[in-house]
């Protein structure tokens, strides 16, 4: 896979749900992470883009494990 494109937004969920209904690919939905939350979509071309909404404030980073154990 080639370089991805990550954009932040102030509401992802309002963002998500005006994306789709103005017939945009989603790969992935909203999905909440230790960082914030983000999905995965593809433009017109193809490239693979993502959106997010960081956490507000420090973000607490799992130890490898646990990090591990959520992502398989």
């Amino acid at each position: 896979m080639g370089a991805v494109a990550i954009f932040t937004v102030d509401d992802i969920h309002k963002t998500y749900e005006q994306l789709l209904a103005k017939g945009v690919e989603f790969t992935e939905e909203p999905t909440e992470r230790f960082y914030g939350t983000d999905c995965g979509l593809r433009d017109p071309f193809g490239n693979h883009l993502r959106i997010g909404q960081p956490k507000e404030g420090p973000i607490k980073i799992p130890d490898p494990a646990e990090f591990a154990a959520d992502n398989s």
